[in-house]
């Protein structure tokens, strides 16, 4: 008899529990993606005279000017000292 009880009341809190959790994504309002809402680190505009966009890696772009000469540039940082030119490859 006892342990009946003690059976109900345990299998009673067990479905009240599924049933709070449940209802949990209808009663609350969904989180804002974090993603959609930032901002970007940086922002950092180029000169065309340096040349067209050839590769990009680990924070430095490879520029290709029209001379045949390539820029490695930094853009890891903020304005005025960045974006700044690294390395001017130049073949002769």
């Amino acid at each position: 008899m006892l342990s009946d009880r003690y059976l109900r009341l345990v299998l009673t809190v067990i479905a009240l529990a599924l049933a709070v959790l449940a209802a949990r994504p209808w009663l609350s309002a969904p989180d804002s993606a974090s993603a959609q809402t930032a901002l970007p680190k940086y922002e950092v505009t180029m000169p065309k005279a340096w040349g067209k966009y050839v590769a990009y890696s680990n924070n430095n772009l490879l520029l290709q000017a029209p001379d045949g000469s390539m820029r490695i540039v930094d853009v890891e940082g903020k304005p005025p000292e960045y974006p700044k030119v690294k390395v001017l490859i130049r073949w002769e």
